[in-house]
Order: structure tokens, then sequence, then C-alpha cells
């Protein structure tokens, strides 16, 4: 099973069609996007979306309507080739968002997130560090099978600080997942600020790489891993 998860920046640097025309190369089974906007992907017959920013309005220091021009701004999408079999409650909606899907790996649910919509302004990334470890605990005592994917603006490689928001938030984070009993497949990528938190058990059988180079669609790496069921 293939995941998959990129920051795509509102599609900026490559306008909506061609994003997509980029993210349609690749066969993922689950791919999350953030700071997204709704692409028309062939490749996923399901889409789930986030509450969507409200338009024409400054929501959190943007009027993201006039910086879009026009496009609705979506803080997470998931694209899928399963549907989904439950939808759960997060504290922000729209930022969050908790799927569960039935996969051969069992019943998962993905906790998509971003920490940091303004990197380190506060109260942001504190709101939102703290919306995570509220779901993410929640949702844990429903069903253990958690996967947090998404835009985490933090390094958890050792000597690649500069890139986190604070060193609270990344201390944290891996508190979180180790009583949550998960583990960062993807910490060991370099300059990468987007991860894929899995259960541990999973994590023997579990391959990561990078499918997209920065300043290709963003300044994000676009990260994935391979589950061998």
């Amino acid at each position: 099973m293939k995941i998959a998860t990129l920051n795509i920046d509102w599609a900026k640097k490559k306008k909506p069609d061609r994003t997509a025309g980029f993210l349609d190369l690749f066969d993922f089974d689950f791919l999350i996007l953030t700071e997204a906007v709704d692409l028309h992907l062939k490749s996923f017959p399901y889409r789930y979306c986030c509450a969507p920013i409200p338009e024409n309005t400054v929501y959190e220091n943007l009027n993201y309507t006039k910086y879009l021009k026009g496009e609705t701004a979506f803080r997470t999408i998931l694209y899928s080739k399963t549907a989904c079999t439950k939808r759960y409650q997060v504290t922000d909606d729209k930022t969050n968002l908790a799927l569960e899907f039935e996969t051969a790996l069992g019943t998962i649910i993905f906790y998509c997130t971003i920490i940091g919509t303004w990197f380190n302004r506060k109260p942001f990334v504190d709101t939102e560090l703290q919306n995570t470890i509220n779901d993410c605990r929640k949702i844990y005592t429903e069903n253990r099978n958690i996967f947090i994917v998404g835009d985490f603006n933090t390094s958890f490689k050792k000597g690649e600080e500069r890139f986190s928001v604070n060193t609270k938030t990344t201390a944290v984070l891996k508190e979180l997942f180790e009583e949550l009993n998960l583990v960062n497949v993807t910490s060991e990528i370099e300059e990468n600020i987007d991860h894929i938190i899995i259960p541990k058990r999973f994590s023997e059988n579990t391959e990561q790489g990078i499918f997209m180079d920065k300043n290709i669609v963003s300044d994000h790496k676009g990260i994935f891993i391979s589950v061998i069921i």
C-alpha cells in the first residue's frame, strides 16, 4: 500500500491543471495534499476535503479568495482509491481531517494535519499543535491504527533544527508519537518537513522516499511510503 503527501502551496507555482498533471503520473493508494485547491485527479475516484476556508473575508490574517484569485482554499484534502467508511469529528475542521478506511492493513484512520499554517507565528502554531494532540489522543481510544500525515513544518532529523517551527513543537510531537505507539518513518529524509507517522507494528515492512523534489510544484518535498502487506 502506497501513501504520499505534499504541500502544494495552493498550486501557485504550477497552476491547478499543471499540478494535477504532475500528480496523476504517480500510482498511490492514498494521497494527502496540504495548502490545497481541489484538483481533479484522474487516478483517484474518491476525494475528501476539510471544510473550506471562508471566502471573500479575512480569515486568520488573509483573504484567501483574493490571494488565490477566486480559488477555494482547503488546508487538507485526501484522495483515495477506496471509499471512506467513517469520518471523525476534529477540533478544527478547516485545518484537519480524520477518515477511516477498510484496507489490506485492516481498519485504519488517516489524520491529516498542518501544524504551523503561519510557521512559528503565535497563537496559530500552538493552537494547531494542541488540536492535533487532542484529536489524535481521542481517536486513538477508538482505533489504534492511526496514521498522522501532513505538513508539520518540522524536521525530525538531527542537525536540521533550522527547518522546524521551534524545538518545543518537535519535542512534544515526539512525545505524542511515543505515547500512541507510533513511529515517524520519514524522519530521516533530509530537509523535509512533511511526514507520515504510522503504527509501530507496520514500520518493519515499510519503505520511504521522495516522489517529487522541491521547487517543482512548491517549496516542499513530496514524500511517500510503501507498506508491504
